[in-house]
C-alpha cells in the first residue's frame, strides 16, 4: 500500500509531495512501517517510520535540511539568534513519550552564526549524536573556520535534565565588539576562552 500527503507542521515548516510505501512484513513485529520521500519545505526528505500500539515511534536512516528559521519553529534552543543550513543524517532515533529520546547521528551547520548582542560568524559546526551508558543523549559539538573555535558538548540524564557546556575562543578576526558580547554568555577563562554553561530540561527545548 502507497500513498501521497501535503502536511503542514508548523507555519515555517510543510512537508510536500510526500510518498510512503506501507511495509507489511513489520506487522508480525506488532508495529506499522513506512518508507517515506518528501519535500520538507522544498529541500528533499527520505526516513523509514514505525511506530507500535504503545506510541512509540523510531526512525532510521533520516536525510534532510532545514534553515534556521525554520529549525526555530520547533526547537527552542538556548542560544541567541541562529542563522545558516542544517544538514541532518540521523542512522536511528527512537521517541517515546514522555522520555529521553535515543538519537544516533550527525547534524552539519553550515554557514552557522549567532547574534546576542554581535553576530558570530561560526563557520561550519559539527554535532555528533548519540548514546552511552551513563547518558540517554550527549552531543559532541566542534567547528571549522569563522571567528571563533567551538569545542564541548551536551549531557542528559534519564529525567531529561541537560548541562550545556561549551569553550568558545577568540580568533585573530574576532571583533572587540564580539569578544565584549562573550562575556555576556560566558565566563572568561585564564587562556582568553570563555566557557558558557547552560543547564535545563530537554521538555524546555521541545524534544520530549
Amino acid at each position: 500500500w502507497s500513498g501521497q500527503a501535503s502536511i503542514i507542521i508548523t507555519n515555517k515548516l510543510i512537508l510536500n509531495n510526500a510518498n510512503w510505501s506501507f511495509l507489511p512484513t513489520h506487522l508480525l513485529l506488532a508495529k506499522i512501517a513506512v518508507d517515506v520521500d518528501a519535500d520538507l519545505n522544498n529541500r528533499p526528505l527520505t526516513t523509514r517510520l514505525s511506530a507500535r500500539m504503545s506510541g512509540n515511534l523510531a526512525v532510521k536512516d533520516l536525510e534532510t535540511s532545514l534553515g534556521a528559521a525554520e529549525l526555530a519553529s520547533v526547537l527552542v534552543l538556548p542560544l541567541g539568534e541562529l542563522s545558516g543550513d542544517f544538514q541532518f543524517r540521523i542512522n536511528k532515533a527512537h521517541f517515546q513519550p514522555g522520555s529521553v529520546p535515543r538519537i544516533d547521528g550527525t547534524v552539519d551547520w553550515y554557514q552557522a552564526a549567532v547574534t546576542i548582542a554581535e553576530t558570530a560568524d561560526l563557520g561550519n559546526v559539527t554535532i555528533v549524536v548519540n548514546e552511552n551508558k551513563t547518558s540517554p543523549l550527549t552531543a559532541s559539538i566542534s567547528n571549522r573556520g569563522g571567528q571563533l573555535s567551538l569545542e564541548g558538548g551536551l549531557s542528559t540524564d534519564e529525567t531529561g535534565q541537560y548541562t550545556l557546556k561549551l569553550t568558545m575562543m577568540p580568533k585573530a578576526a574576532a571583533t572587540t565588539n564580539l569578544i565584549n558580547s562573550l562575556a555576556m554568555i560566558g565566563k572568561k577563562q585564564r587562556n582568553g576562552a570563555f566557557m558558557v554553561v547552560n543547564n535545563g530540561n530537554l521538555k524546555q527545548l521541545g524534544l520530549m
